[in-house]
C-alpha cells in the first residue's frame, strides 16, 4: 500500500483493511474521481427542498376555498399552536409571521427598551441582532467558544452590568448550546432569557426540548429550517402573563382570552395566515418522520466519520444532547491531511458525488458585530438620545477587541460541513456513500497535495 498522508494514527488505521470504515475504500480508492478515476457517486441525492405532495396541496386549497384566510376567523393557527405547545412540552405557545417577530415580541414584552442591553453572541443570523438594536437597545456580545461556535456561557456572567435586561443564546443548525449554564447564570442575576432557538425545533438538552428553558424560546418555520411553512415562527413559554402579552402583541394588542375589551396591551400586526399553517399542519406530521430518520443516519455518520483522523465532530455540552442536524459540521485539521486545504478537500469529495463544502468554522465566517448596520445604529438620532456619546464609544471598542481575538483565533480553523436536513433523509447506501467519499479521499490526500 502506498504511504499515506493521514499522520501516523491514519497511517496505522488505513493499513488495517479490516477496519469496517476503510475495508470497502481499499478496493475502491486507487484513483480519485478529480483526477479521473470513477466516482463513488454518479449523481447527487435526488431531494428538493422543502418536501411537499397532496397533502399539503389538499390542505392549502382548504384554506383557500374556506374564505377564512386569516387567523381571526379561521382555527388552523389557533389548532396548531395548542398542537405545538404540547410537542414542545410548554404550556403556551403563539404562532407569529416569522421567528424575527417572535424574538422581536418576546424581547418587548418582557420590557426591552430605548437604553438597554441584551447580551447575546456574534455568531448567528442577523435577526437575533436586528430585533435587539431596533428596540433602541445594545446588542452585548459575548464571545464564542471555539469548538462549537456557540457563545462561550462562562463569559456571560462578566458581560452584565446594570443595563442588562435580557440574554439571548443562540441553538445554531441543530446544536444546543451549553444551555444549563446560560441558564444558571440568569438565575444567579435575576435576568430574563430568551432562547433564539430558530434553527434548531426539536433539538434536546437532558431530555428538554431547547426553546423551553428560558423565560420564553421561539422557532422559525423559515424555508430553509427544518420544519417549514415558508415564514412563520412560534413563541414557547410557560408564564401566563408573559405569554398573554407576547399573544396580544402579534394581534394589534387584542387580549387573547377576551378578558379584556378593545384592545388594552401594545402591539402590532404580525399573525400568521390560515395558508401558512395549514401547510405547517401538514409538515409537522412529516418533520416527524424526517426528525426519526435524520437521527438514525446523522449517528451513523457520526460514528464512521469520527474514525478518520483530522476530522472531529462538534463537541457538545452534555452527554444527554439530542442534535437535529440541520446542518452537519466538522473540524478539519489539514495536518492530518498533507496540509491539504479543506476547500481542496470539499472539491474532491463533491467529485466524488456529495456535496460537501468548506470553509472556516461558521463561528468565524463573518459575524454580526462586523455588519454595517450597527454604525448605522450607533449614528442615528434614536440611538443618541438613548445612549451617552462616552458610551457608544465605548461600545464600539469593544467591537473592535472582538474582531482582534476573532483574527487570533481563526489561524488554521478549517471546517466541512453537508446539508444535514437534505441528505440524512436519505437510504443506508446513501450514507455509505457519504462516508465511503470522504473515507476515499482522506485516504489518496497525498496525491492532493
Amino acid at each position: 500500500m502506498k504511504k499515506t498522508s493521514i499522520g501516523l494514527a491514519g497511517v496505522s488505521l488505513l493499513k488495517n483493511t479490516t477496519n469496517p470504515l476503510y475495508a470497502d475504500v481499499v478496493k475502491k480508492a486507487d484513483k480519485l474521481a478529480l483526477l479521473g478515476g470513477e466516482p463513488v457517486r454518479e449523481k447527487g441525492f435526488d431531494l428538493t427542498w422543502p418536501i411537499f405532495d397532496q397533502k399539503e396541496e389538499k390542505a392549502l386549497l382548504g384554506a383557500l376555498r374556506s374564505r377564512n384566510w386569516c387567523c381571526l376567523r379561521g382555527n388552523a393557527v389557533y389548532d396548531f399552536e395548542k398542537v405545538f405547545a404540547k410537542a414542545m412540552g410548554t404550556k403556551y405557545c403563539v404562532l407569529s409571521n416569522g421567528g424575527t417577530t417572535a424574538l422581536g415580541a418576546s424581547l418587548h414584552c418582557l420590557g426591552v427598551g430605548a437604553g438597554d442591553e441584551v447580551i447575546t453572541s456574534p455568531h448567528t443570523f442577523i435577526a437575533t441582532i436586528n430585533v435587539i438594536t431596533n428596540l433602541h437597545a445594545l446588542p452585548v456580545f459575548v464571545d464564542i467558544d471555539p469548538d462549537t461556535g456557540s457563545i462561550n456561557a462562562e463569559l456571560i456572567e462578566e458581560a452584565i452590568t446594570e443595563h442588562t435586561k435580557a440574554i439571548m443564546p443562540v441553538h445554531l443548525a441543530g446544536y444546543p448550546v451549553d444551555i444549563e449554564k446560560v441558564m444558571a447564570t440568569a438565575k444567579k442575576h435575576n435576568i430574563p432569557v430568551v432562547e433564539d432557538a430558530c434553527q434548531s425545533v426539536f433539538a434536546q438538552v437532558g431530555g428538554k426540548k431547547v426553546g423551553t428553558f428560558g423565560a420564553t424560546g421561539c422557532i422559525s418555520f423559515q424555508e430553509w429550517k427544518s420544519l417549514v411553512s415558508g415564514e412563520g415562527g412560534a413563541i414557547l413559554g410557560n408564564d401566563e402573563d408573559l405569554m398573554r402579552r407576547c399573544a396580544a402583541y402579534i394581534n394589534n394588542g387584542r387580549d387573547p382570552w377576551n378578558k379584556k375589551s378593545g384592545y388594552p396591551y401594545p402591539g402590532s400586526n404580525h399573525r400568521m395566515t390560515e395558508f401558512q399553517a395549514a401547510i405547517l399542519t401538514q409538515q409537522f406530521e412529516r418533520f416527524l418522520k424526517q426528525d426519526k430518520l435524520r437521527q438514525e443516519n446523522g449517528k451513523y455518520i457520526e460514528g464512521k466519520l469520527k474514525e478518520i483522523p483530522g476530522l472531529k465532530p462538534k463537541k457538545l455540552y452534555n452527554e444527554n444532547t439530542r442534535i437535529t442536524y440541520v446542518v452537519f459540521e466538522i473540524d478539519y485539521d489539514k495536518k492530518q491531511f498533507n496540509n491539504v486545504p479543506a476547500s481542496q478537500f470539499a472539491e474532491t469529495v463533491r467529485a466524488e458525488g456529495i456535496n460537501v463544502i468548506s470553509g472556516k468554522p461558521r463561528q468565524y465566517d463573518g459575524g454580526c458585530h462586523r455588519e454595517g448596520m450597527l454604525e448605522e445604529h450607533l449614528n442615528s438620532r434614536g440611538f443618541a438620545t438613548a445612549f451617552s456619546k462616552s458610551r457608544l464609544e465605548k461600545y464600539r471598542e469593544s467591537l473592535k477587541k472582538l474582531e482582534a481575538m476573532d483574527n487570533k483565533k481563526t489561524s488554521g480553523k478549517e471546517m466541512l460541513s453537508l446539508d444535514s436536513k437534505i441528505a440524512f433523509l436519505g437510504t443506508k447506501k446513501d450514507m455509505d456513500d457519504i462516508v465511503e467519499a470522504i473515507a476515499k479521499v482522506a485516504k489518496n490526500s497525498e496525491k492532493l497535495a
